[in-house]
């Protein structure tokens, strides 16, 4: 009986070490499975949805800095003015609009924290109403120039771009603890 007592207590103690050991790695791998699944989600935040938005509003500066050098610098008549006008809003500013609606059409659910900011709707506004504004001149003559419209929220870029260097800091870090 007395040799059994000591190859009890080293059973007993291989079995906890080795759930400890178990528990341990089960614990891991989880861990890991979580920030696995974290930086996929930053991953297709930044690729899908920030990263493109964000470069769709900077090419509506640009665009809109290069028509309002291309109106400075010619001596043109308003007719020419409005066709040049008209030139930027059909080949750019209309193709731009449309692209940055499909992503916050088809995108909102990679929103991070799942609420719309208040600046994405103003801009849904603005595009909007100078979209309908712009229709209702080419299509039907009517003139709406002196109504007061939603203005570019100048929030929008500054929410997109705080949010995508959030999300990109968030998987750097997370790329490193995963190291």
């Amino acid at each position: 009986m007395a040799d059994v007592v000591p190859v009890l207590i080293t059973g007993v103690i291989t079995i906890f070490g080795w759930y400890a050991t178990y528990a341990y790695a089960k614990l891991r791998e989880d861990r890991t499975r979580r920030l696995d699944l974290f930086l996929q989600l930053r991953a297709r935040q930044i690729e899908e949805l920030y990263g493109p938005l964000l470069s769709l509003i900077e090419q509506v500066f640009n665009v809109w800095q290069v028509r309002e050098n291309v109106l400075r610098g010619t001596s043109c008549s308003e007719e020419d003015q409005r066709k040049i006008r008209e030139f930027f809003w059909l080949n750019y500013f209309t193709p731009l609009h449309q692209d940055i609606g499909k992503l916050l059409r088809t995108k909102l659910y990679l929103l991070e924290g799942g609420i719309l900011p208040e600046s994405f709707n103003q801009y849904l506004e603005h595009a909007t109403q100078e979209e309908c504004q712009h229709r209702l001149w080419s299509e039907l003559g009517i003139d709406t120039s002196k109504v007061q419209g939603r203005r570019w929220p100048q929030e929008f870029h500054r929410d997109v771009k705080d949010t995508l260097d959030r999300l990109m800091q968030d998987y750097q870090s997370g790329m490193t603890r995963l190291a």
